[in-house]
């Protein structure tokens, strides 16, 4: 079990580098650009990552109208519902604050 272990510890790090470091950078990006076009074109590029690891792997996307339509409606309320609001508040507020504002809503 001690490879198990390390392997978990090596996630757990990887996963609080990106998700703290995510906070930094909307704070970078506002400063930048406007929120709603950074968190828009952050969002596209991830996308497109993604898509790409996908189709890299082999998988398929779905096929039925219904499966797209309701990841869309997931996509649009989590993005446009939370985080977009997020990075339009790190434009008044420090990065630190809003990270430990979203972990405690």
């Amino acid at each position: 079990m001690p490879g198990l272990r390390g392997k978990a510890l090596v996630a757990y790090l990887v996963v609080c580098v990106f998700w703290g470091s995510t906070y930094l950078a909307i704070r970078v990006g506002v400063g930048v650009l406007p929120p709603f076009l950074f968190a828009g074109l952050r969002f596209l590029l991830a996308g497109l990552l993604l898509l790409t690891v996908v189709l890299a792997l082999g998988d398929t996307l779905p096929k039925r109208a219904v499966d797209w339509r309701t990841q869309a409606i997931v996509g649009v309320l989590l993005l446009a519902g939370g985080n977009a609001f997020v990075v339009w508040a790190e434009q008044y507020t420090a990065s630190g604050v809003a990270s430990i504002f979203v972990v405690t809503v």
